[in-house]
């Protein structure tokens, strides 16, 4: 059996994917993958033998704006990569037997749909419509109905957006043009939401209306060490505070780094700075705080008081196996919605965007996040239930047909625990 995989973004978007894909390969299946350049080494470390998209995954971060306006530029950066999408799937697709993705990858359903084969598309935050808000709209407090209205317009820019790209690649094709975004992207795709149930429950909704599973996230082969150095800052003193943006971009990284060591000193605490696609802490800082690139996050977290960051799926969902508190600061995409949620549930303050960050304000963020003991405790909890979590066995179940083998799962329109 020939599976096809694929996933383009941050890393939030792709590392998934390749666990995923490493994963299917032990199972014995024959697998090509195809991910962006800057992630070949990822995927090749993992044993598979990746196909390369042309796109910089960190320049399209860092180009991808904010608030509203990050929408009409993700859409605008789905339809540009269309022709390239299809050109690699179609020709790895031809002696094919399913697709497994992520949901950013838009022209996978009519591959899918040509090839007459299965497509699984993984999704790391609720992307299946209902009553519940849209996770990449800020406004995450409004009632269902005004939730159902904004679903209906957040189709309605995409498939404005987008429709041309698509159904010009049918015509080719000889092939129908695409009718409804929604149908179009759920009526023969299998939806495995890559998620925790606690943190991201489904709509009820949906039981009646999609062919869906939950797994848990795909955390994969996450364990490891942190480096003398690192393990030697955590030693010396109390828990620090995480603070990062992972491959998410913020205005001026000089300025906002200048927030955090002013933060850090009101709250009198110590912090592990994670520098990041944004380059934070690119200049002197005091030795409460430590610079790190790429850490391993479900480690180091651990060893943390909490975490401060951007929000996106795969760092939310690694602080909370890692039991700690919160502070999300959200700019894009699914971010507004992890935001209110960790907030929601107790486990650490109400979201504040970069923009509206003040020394102050991110101060008492990390003052809150050490000394509250309920955000302590319920996130003590949610990580208890959460530590054996990983939603990559999950996947490999559903996608061979071994049905639903994971700790936390849906199938088509129903939950167990």
């Amino acid at each position: 059996m020939k599976v096809v995989l694929s996933s383009r973004g941050s890393r939030g978007d792709v590392y998934p994917i390749i666990e995923i894909g490493a994963a299917l390969k032990r199972a014995g299946l024959k697998v090509s993958i195809c991910v962006p350049e800057m992630f070949g080494t990822r995927a090749r470390g993992k044993g598979l033998k990746p196909l390369l998209y042309s796109e910089d995954s960190a320049m399209v971060m860092e180009e991808m704006g904010s608030g509203i306006g990050a929408i009409k530029t993700a859409i605008d950066w789905f339809s540009r990569a269309i022709d390239e999408q299809m050109e690699y799937l179609l020709a790895e697709t031809a002696d094919a037997d399913l697709l497994v993705t992520s949901v950013n990858e838009v022209a996978v359903p009519t591959v899918a749909e040509y090839r007459d084969i299965p497509h699984y598309r993984i999704a790391y935050t609720p992307v299946l419509p209902g009553y519940h808000p849209p996770p990449l709209i800020p406004w995450q407090r409004l009632p269902r109905i005004a939730n159902r209205g904004l679903w209906n317009a957040v189709n309605a820019m995409t498939g404005f957006m987008f429709r041309k790209h698509i159904n010009g690649a049918r015509r080719k094709l000889g092939m129908a043009g695409m009718g409804g975004v929604n149908d179009y992207f759920t009526g023969r795709s299998h939806t495995i939401l890559a998620i925790n149930p606690v943190l991201a429950p489904p709509c009820r909704t949906w039981r009646r209306n999609y062919d869906y599973s939950y797994t848990g996230y795909c955390y994969g082969d996450i364990d490891g060490g942190l480096g003398p150095d690192l393990a030697r800052f955590l030693e010396d003193g109390p828990p620090p505070v995480y603070i990062g943006f992972g491959s998410v971009s913020v205005d001026d990284s000089a300025a906002f780094t200048r927030v955090i060591l002013e933060a850090v000193k009101r709250a009198r605490c110590r912090a592990v700075l994670g520098t990041g696609w944004t380059g934070l802490g690119n200049m002197e800082l005091p030795p409460e705080i430590f610079p790190v690139g790429d850490s391993n996050h479900a480690t180091l977290f651990r060893f943390c008081a909490g975490a401060a960051h951007h929000g996106g799926s795969g760092t939310t969902h690694t602080a909370a196996r890692a039991g700690v508190p919160q502070f999300i600061m959200p700019q894009i995409a699914d971010q507004f919605y992890w935001g209110h949620r960790v907030h929601r549930l107790g486990l650490g303050p109400a979201p504040v965007p970069p923009r509206r960050i003040s020394a102050g304000k991110l101060a008492r963020a990390l003052f809150e996040m050490i000394e509250n003991r309920a955000y302590a405790e319920n996130a003590r909890a949610l990580g208890e239930e959460m530590k054996h979590e990983d939603g990559v066995p999950g996947v490999v179940d559903i996608v061979t047909g071994r049905g639903i083998g994971a700790e936390l799962s849906v199938g088509a329109g129903g939950m167990s625990r």
